[in-house]
């Protein structure tokens, strides 16, 4: 039996997430099972801890045309964007280096110092990335982001003698299929049966 808006308990998503990220190379892999998402979310893929949890904003412009005599009227949407801001512990210059495009890594010849490079236009690397923002809930499940982009914001630093530093990303959402989507919300959905052979719907 299907849900419905009568039996459906919607619960309330508390804490934070953290962010995963992997190079993008033009194919968004298959996304049907919790198995395939957490293949994502390893520390492999992991740049950072999220310090002062995340912010998705979508924003949407729109167009209202209008006739000479305002008795027709037509709201047309023009663009939209999707960008996701976080605070980053943990991180180092590789950290950096996939944060910042224009940023590069060498280590010293004794392996005792990792000089990280940052700026220049001609050194930005093109690279795109694959995006997954992971929310461990055990009561509500689990929930995931999927999105690609880019950090378009830099980064500001702040040393201080109370808290720990952390570098501050802003992620722009590029199109993450050929119908131009901009992210995926996964979410998990508690209490349900894995139906052999039922319908599912594609995430990727």
């Amino acid at each position: 039996m299907a849900e419905t808006t009568e039996t459906k308990k919607r619960e309330i998503i508390v804490g934070s997430c953290e962010m995963y990220m992997k190079e993008f190379t033009g194919e968004v892999p298959e996304l049907k099972t919790r198995e395939q998402i957490m293949a994502l979310c390893v520390d492999a893929n992991r740049y950072g801890h999220t310090k002062g949890g995340c912010t998705l904003t979508y924003a949407k412009e729109t167009d209202e045309l209008v006739s000479d005599d305002g008795k027709l009227r037509r709201t047309v949407l023009k663009s939209d964007s999707l960008k996701a801001k976080l605070g980053l512990f943990g991180w180092d210059g590789d950290a950096v280096r996939a944060l910042e495009a224009t940023a590069s890594t060498e280590t010293s010849t004794d392996g005792k110092l990792r000089i990280t490079k940052i700026g220049g236009l001609s050194n930005d690397d093109g690279k795109t990335w694959l995006v997954i923002l992971h929310h461990e809930d055990k009561v509500a499940g689990d929930s995931w982001w999927v999105f690609v982009g880019k950090n378009t914001a830099g980064f500001e630093l702040v040393y201080s003698t109370d808290d720990g530093t952390k570098v501050e990303p802003e992620f722009s959402a590029e199109s993450i299929d050929g119908e131009g989507h901009l992210c995926y919300y996964i979410e998990e959905i508690k209490g349900a049966a894995a139906a052999e052979g039922g319908e599912t719907q594609n995430a990727g």
